[in-house]
């Protein structure tokens, strides 16, 4: 049986037969597949069963922290979902296409552009008024154009991403972060409020959820 969370750029999967992982870029999805259970922008017409991605992220959420109360964020390519918990009982979900648009593709995007190891660059003290990924970009190439240079004026990008993010939450002192941007230290350093780490199969583990119920 094959698990996918289907995402914008990339695709995560799960083998249940040998518990195996992999990810893979989502246009690289054979046309010829056909997952069994499936969440994700990507999975229509490529899943036998489809899983709204709230519910794939909340139970998964349940099922790997220990915190009875407790809010967890996807960053993805395109958006940000949150989902929280109260005293161990679901306690709600949103969904942010505003200051989450592209973020995920715009910090890769521009990890790409001006070739940065984003965990060679330490947080910025100052940080760029960011109101979406895309429209942040405008930004940079402002600063930049003023002499900061690429790597600084990038991690005032993220910082200002950030304090975005953390505002989405309502502030919380503590976060768990899950989507490939768990693997981009600036970006997680770049938040004001601890972060914990859940990694990038959170709605996997949520669509498992779904199979045995």
């Amino acid at each position: 049986m094959l698990l996918a969370d289907m995402g914008t750029q990339y695709t995560k999967m799960f083998y249940m037969d040998s518990g195996k992982y992999d990810i893979i870029r989502s246009t690289d999805w054979p046309e010829d597949l056909k997952a069994d259970i499936a969440c994700g922008h990507n999975c229509k017409k490529k899943t036998k069963i489809e899983v709204n991605e709230l519910v794939a992220l909340a139970k998964g959420a349940k099922n790997l922290v220990e915190d009875d109360t407790f809010v967890l964020l996807d960053v993805g390519s395109r958006d940000i979902k949150s989902v929280s918990f109260k005293d161990g009982e679901y306690a709600g979900c949103d969904w942010n296409y505003m200051c989450g648009a592209m973020a995920g593709f715009t910090v890769d995007l521009l990890g790409g552009y001006f070739n940065i190891d984003y965990n060679d660059i330490s947080p910025a003290d100052e940080s760029l008024p960011v109101t979406c990924g895309v429209l942040g970009m405008a930004e940079i190439f402002d600063v930049i154009s003023d002499g900061t240079t690429p790597e600084t004026a990038v991690s005032m990008f993220i910082k200002g991403l950030t304090k975005n993010i953390h505002g989405f939450t309502g502030k919380v002192d503590k976060l768990y972060l899950s989507g490939g941007l768990c693997e981009n230290e600036l970006f997680v350093k770049s938040f004001s409020c601890e972060v914990i780490l859940l990694g990038r199969y959170v709605q996997i583990e949520g669509l498992k959820s779904c199979i045995i119920e």
